[in-house]
């Protein structure tokens, strides 16, 4: 048995798949017959190309055909005549294997479009790279892991999980995640918890003690992994499991109710939105909003930058399903690359040229983007643009003179768009925090990012698990930061939400709520929980609760408070 930090509770039983990180590269090896080598290299292609297709049938369903057309350019280049024709010529001439001669050819189309001036050609080069790896994959026997095309029940085990590895979830087979770094605000622990899925972190050496194909059973309750249980904790999964099952279906009683305290006070629960295929969670939760639209997945789903079109269209179908949205601008850097986009490699990317840092100097990016959300939300009632990591009045300022500058476009074009969208930022920079009234005044509302203001507050690389002990959402230092910037936009007359992690964490929630904050997003899943613990109490009981926890010295003062409550009154 496994133990590690719990990211998303449940239990799980599938087989696990370990993916492991390599970029393949062939040795020069001799071919010992011609005929046979070349057979091998066709097979490798007739494999790539029904991954590709079943990939593209899956994207097209998920997203929708221009996400899917990605993989028709891949098809194309997998087929093209003169790699193949290069590949079995060096075969023959040079008597050597498949993998050696893919790769060597492969590579000098790579090297050759990476040269090129113009853009487009120059994103051709990563098509490729992907094509080769794809494979030699299979030249070499270490196909890649696709987790969009699973036959059984699986457990996702890995040393991390990034936003790409995970962006083609197959969600009917995908029961559980393992890795063994990583803490609650990683982005495994995040994704896992926006889709329901059990989810064990830091789990230390898991790739060294699982096998593909072995049978696991995640105890997300308590933090354990069983490595191919016995027929009695096989049984013991399948019980609490069923349990689990009965508590969401008592949680559904709630779904169709609006937030309130047992004496009225409302308090709209948003859910974080970060693909399409996460509204299914969010309506099936009843979520009475989206109050964290992660724009990203849009960019990382892709090999080249999506067209404004292509925005548009992604963005309508969250609009169109539910309202109001508060939308955030593209927040690459720390954790998050773009593949296509240049970025240098820094020693602190999350003190780096993330955020409202990079997209400022990429103008061409921010432009598209905030055209596009300005013309798919035409016809919203209330559709929110939210700028990421503002840390200073200044970049506040050119954030909103970009978004002008985009309605200005716009207007030149004669395009029809959303001409009173609301504008807020996210606060999660201390130097935001404690400056929170002068940025109220140039603000319609705020969005409390808990997640990086605890890591910067507390100087603490939330991806590092030998620092997770400072992940501490229940300190009173951060509790009376978070009053700070309630107070600061309410002077002011805005609105101020928590979008963080902490907002679906029940023990933050009623603190939160007693703080007097307007409204609260989280993942989905968390939604009907926090729902119906408010129902149960008063607004004056939670301020009360929040008074206490804001006056106290140390954070196990704090959590023996909460305890305390939850006992005596949920």
């Amino acid at each position: 048995m496994l133990k590690g930090k719990i990211a998303s509770e449940g239990y799980a039983v599938g087989k696990a798949l370990c993916l492991y990180k390599e970029t393949l590269h062939a040795e020069k090896e001799a071919c010992d017959d011609v005929r046979t080598c070349i057979q091998a290299f066709h097979d490798a292609l007739d494999k790539s190309e029904d991954d590709l297709r079943n990939l593209r049938d899956k994207t097209a369903e998920t997203l929708d055909e221009d996400h899917a057309e990605i993989f028709d350019a891949h098809l194309e280049m997998l087929r093209d005549v003169e790699i193949k024709g290069q590949v079995e010529s060096m075969i023959e001439n040079d008597n050597v294997s498949a993998a050696y001669a893919y790769e060597r050819v492969t590579q000098q189309f790579i090297e050759m479009f990476q040269e090129m001036e113009d853009e487009y050609f120059r994103a051709r080069a990563t098509d490729i790279s992907d094509i080769q790896q794809r494979v030699l994959g299979y030249l070499l026997d270490k196909p890649i892991k696709d987790l969009s095309l699973l036959k059984e029940d699986t457990v996702v085990v890995a040393r991390d999980l990034t936003p790409s590895d995970t962006a083609g979830l197959d969600l009917d087979k995908v029961k559980g995640f393992v890795t063994e770094i990583g803490g609650r605000t990683s982005h495994t622990a995040i994704i896992a918890r926006a889709l329901g899925i059990p989810a064990i972190v830091g789990a230390t050496d898991a790739l060294k003690n699982i096998e593909d194909g072995q049978t696991l059973y995640l105890d997300a309750a308590q933090g354990e992994v069983h490595i191919d249980p016995d027929e009695a904790l096989l049984k013991k999964a399948q019980q609490k499991q069923a349990q689990e099952e009965k508590h969401k279906k008592e949680l559904k009683k709630f779904s169709d109710k609006t937030t309130k305290t047992k004496d009225g006070k409302a308090l709209p629960l948003f859910a974080n939105l970060g693909s399409l295929k996460e509204l299914v969670a969010v309506n099936e939760h009843g979520a009475e909003g989206v109050g964290l639209f992660r724009t990203e997945f849009l960019f990382m789903d892709t090999d080249k930058m999506p067209t404004r079109d292509e925005q548009v269209k992604a963005y309508q179908k969250v609009f169109e399903t539910i309202q109001p949205v508060i939308v955030r601008t593209l927040d690459i850097g720390g954790d998050k690359d773009l593949p296509y986009l240049k970025q240098d490699k820094e020693e602190n990317p999350f003190l780096g040229h993330r955020a409202i840092r990079l997209t400022l100097e990429q103008e061409d990016l921010f432009q598209t983007q905030l055209q596009a959300l300005l013309i798919a939300a035409k016809d919203q009632k209330d559709v929110r643009i939210m700028f990421p990591m503002i840390a200073t009045l200044e970049e506040l300022s050119k954030a909103k003179q970009a978004l002008a500058e985009a309605a200005d476009a716009l207007e030149s074009e004669g395009v029809d768009y959303q001409k009173n969208v609301q504008v807020g930022i996210m606060i999660e920079i201390p130097s935001a925090a404690l400056n929170a009234r002068a940025l109220a005044k140039r603000c319609d509302f705020f969005s409390i990012g808990t997640n990086d203001l605890i890591q910067y507050t507390f100087a603490a690389d939330r991806m590092n698990e030998k620092v997770a002990y400072l992940y501490r959402p229940y300190d009173p230092v951060l509790l009376r930061l978070i009053k700070t910037v309630i107070d600061g936009g309410h002077a002011e007359n805005i609105e101020v939400g928590v979008c963080g992690e902490i907002a679906g964490d029940l023990n933050a929630a009623l603190m939160l709520a007693g703080m007097g904050i307007d409204e609260l997003s989280m993942s989905p899943a968390n939604v009907l929980e926090i729902r119906r613990a408010l129902s149960k109490v008063s607004e004056k009981e939670l301020k009360a609760l929040a008074d206490e926890a804001l006056s106290s010295e140390d954070v196990g003062d704090v959590k023996r408070l909460l305890s305390d409550f939850r006992e005596n009154s949920l």
